[in-house]
């Protein structure tokens, strides 16, 4: 299956700058989510945090620039990442709590489900909503994408074998004036021309059964590192730049 998801994800080139892309897809055995992290940053990073108290371990990719986690996954096998869509106002965002928190990163520490990670969206404050979508997934196989439209917070469960991210608004595509995204039906066809060449910075393959990560960089899909949550924890809390693992 991990194959299958190489060939829909990473094979060939479609030049579209901001492009990240993220595909959950699973056979009912197997619970996969493949991601192209796209942007002009060339320092990313790899973290994991040890559990602590009642917070999970967990890893997450960022920059090291800019210490934002920009995708991740817990010990308890539920995934986050993002995607850059048509910056659309949030009516009730300013009436929510403040978390005082990168909400992201909370989340992976607190929550093990898609549904858990949803109640948080719902109950804080969060600026970047308004500019981006989020796709969660975990473990048990479930998935949804949350963004916003129209004032509101909008929330798209998966119908299928698959949920597809790409940059546009799912509520209403064309806002934004936003083109048809040749990248979202490329994959929905299941062909390969999706990453972005030197923009495509690195490239992931989540397993949320095992807690493993297939690392590539800058879109070379004949090498690869993967790397275990659970052994990686055990080093401690520590970071790593993609570049070193493919020196």
């Amino acid at each position: 299956m991990k194959k299958f998801l190489l060939t829909i994800l990473f094979g060939g080139l479609f030049i579209n700058v901001f492009g990240c892309l993220i595909l959950f897809i699973t056979d009912g055995k197997n619970i996969l989510v493949g991601n192209h992290e796209d942007w002009y940053a060339q320092d990313a990073e790899v973290t994991f945090v040890p559990a602590s108290g009642k917070k999970y371990g967990l890893l997450y990719f960022d920059f090291a620039s800019e210490k934002t986690a920009q995708g991740g996954m817990n010990t308890a096998g539920l995934f986050f990442d993002g995607t850059r869509t048509p910056f659309a106002p949030y009516n009730d965002n300013d009436s929510k709590e403040d978390c005082k928190c990168y909400i992201w990163k909370k989340i992976l520490e607190e929550c093990a489900t898609v549904d858990e990670a949803l109640n948080q969206v719902k109950k804080y404050k969060i600026p970047e909503i308004k500019d981006v979508h989020i796709l969660f997934a975990d473990k048990k196989g479930n998935s949804a994408v949350v963004g916003v439209y129209d004032g509101k917070l909008q929330i798209h469960q998966r119908n299928g074998n698959h949920q597809l991210l790409t940059n546009f608004n799912l509520t209403n595509p064309s806002y934004g004036g936003e083109p048809v995204c040749q990248r979202f039906a490329t994959v929905e066809k299941i062909s390969s021309k999706t990453h972005q060449d030197k923009l495509t910075v690195y490239s992931n393959i989540y397993n949320l059964i095992t807690g493993e990560v297939y690392v590539y960089s800058h879109a070379d899909f004949s090498k690869k590192i993967k790397l275990n949550l659970l052994q990686e924890l055990k080093k401690g809390k520590h970071s790593s730049s993609i570049k070193s693992f493919f020196k």
